[in-house]
């Protein structure tokens, strides 16, 4: 071991607090619940800095003869963040629906990277060392000020960046302590909860919404016309068809409490279960006065969760707004199925389609989709395209197959 001065006892240090940090940040990322694309090439950054962490330490006051090995190393691996940051970069932007041209700029920050491990591998230090780093966050801090992002929302990106700058100069005028990985730490570190404090702004705009949801849902769904048809056929059926109001009764508070139980659930429930509440419904539609029909199930998969009351209203729809309003129309199709990891819930039925022009028809659907579009989003990820054909309309839901994996 080396003797050390002032200069190492400092480096070492920072680059103790530096990898604890680091750690910590990585630690807590890993174990979030929900990760995307943009969250891996973080988890990438993170580890390549803490690689270069120990062996700068290795190199500050653990030996001598591999000093200028393990300095290079740690450089190299430094370098090698930019261009996975520039790829969480652009994820990001993209999730905001802001495209940008991921292979000009990673181009640009893989030439810079290149340039920057050649300069290490040569054994260079100073100016010529540093400068490419200084130019990838210079590059960086461009990029942010051009992105969707509000100024103000994006202050911590910039300042992160500045620190790494800011190393980077210190490094080029030589100053014997080298800052540069303890500020790219503190660089992503600030990402991290800025990303964190953008995911708690978006759950509780998400939880806002749930909760005006479920107004609209129970209007939607308990709207009184349709409880005053389904009370006055049941009194119909007491005198031409009294063996049937039992069962009729039975369908109506089925289809009552479901209602009222899937409101109050904002988690997942089992396929099996929104098909349960969707059976009920229709056992209900086939006791009130509207033309016959038969419903056609073909399931490929069963096992898997979805949100309450996504399926039910698209069978409603099908029921009341497809064939019910056709002279043709008289069955409704449910599938579900596995498509490119994606799970997929189709329902179809052979009424009116695209010769609908029926603006009732369209006011209801709009509210029920809308409905169902919000609660997809929200709880899985899932999205709801509805399709207009001669033949019918078909309403496929389209949700992650890792989000509804029992």
């Amino acid at each position: 071991m080396k003797q050390l001065n002032t200069e190492d006892v400092i480096s070492i240090t920072l680059t103790i607090v530096s990898i604890f940090i680091a750690m910590v940040v990585f630690s807590v990322a890993l174990q979030m619940k929900k990760h995307n694309k943009r969250m891996t090439w973080f988890l990438i950054s993170v580890c390549s800095v803490v690689i270069g962490l120990s062996y700068h330490l290795a190199e500050c006051g653990f030996t001598e003869r591999l000093e200028d090995v393990y300095f290079a190393v740690s450089h190299i691996m430094y370098a090698l963040v930019a261009p996975f940051f520039c790829m969480y970069f652009i994820e990001t932007e993209e999730e905001e629906d802001k495209k940008w041209d991921a292979k000009f700029w990673i181009t640009i920050h893989g030439l810079i990277s290149f340039c920057t491990i050649i300069l290490s591998m040569s054994m260079e230090t100073g100016f010529q060392l540093y400068l490419p780093f200084m130019i990838q966050y210079v590059i960086i801090l461009i990029m942010l000020l051009f992105s969707s992002k509000d100024i103000r929302k994006s202050i911590g990106f910039i300042i992160g960046s500045c620190f790494v700058i800011a190393a980077a100069l210190a490094g080029m005028a030589e100053i014997q302590v080298d800052f540069l990985g303890f500020a790219t730490v503190m660089m992503l570190m600030m990402v991290f909860f800025l990303y964190q404090i953008d995911t708690e702004r978006e759950l509780m705009k998400n939880q806002m919404e749930l909760s005006e949801q479920k107004v609209a849902l129970l209007t939607e769904q308990m709207h009184p016309h349709f409880i005053y048809n389904a009370l006055q056929q049941i009194a119909l059926l007491c005198d031409e068809e009294p063996g049937s109001v039992k069962g009729a009764i039975y369908s109506f508070s089925g289809y009552l409490r479901n209602n009222l139980e899937s409101l109050t659930n904002e988690k997942m429930i089992p396929f099996s279960e929104e098909m349960e509440h969707t059976d009920t419904f229709i056992e209900l539609a086939k006791v009130l006065p509207s033309k016959k029909f038969e419903v056609e199930k073909d399931f490929q998969i069963t096992d898997f969760n979805v949100p309450a009351l996504v399926v039910q209203p698209l069978v409603e729809n099908a029921i009341k707004y497809g064939i019910g309003m056709s002279s043709e129309g008289d069955k409704v199709v449910i599938q579900t199925m596995v498509e490119k990891g994606y799970v997929l819930i189709k329902v179809k039925d052979n009424g009116h389609g695209e010769r609908t022009e029926l603006p009732t028809q369209k006011k209801r659907q709009s509210v029920g989709t809308k409905n169902v579009r919000t609660r997809l989003s929200i709880l899985c990820d899932g999205e709801l395209s509805i399709n207009k054909t001669d033949k019918g309309t078909e309403a496929v839901i389209k949700i992650p197959e890792m989000n509804v994996r029992k």
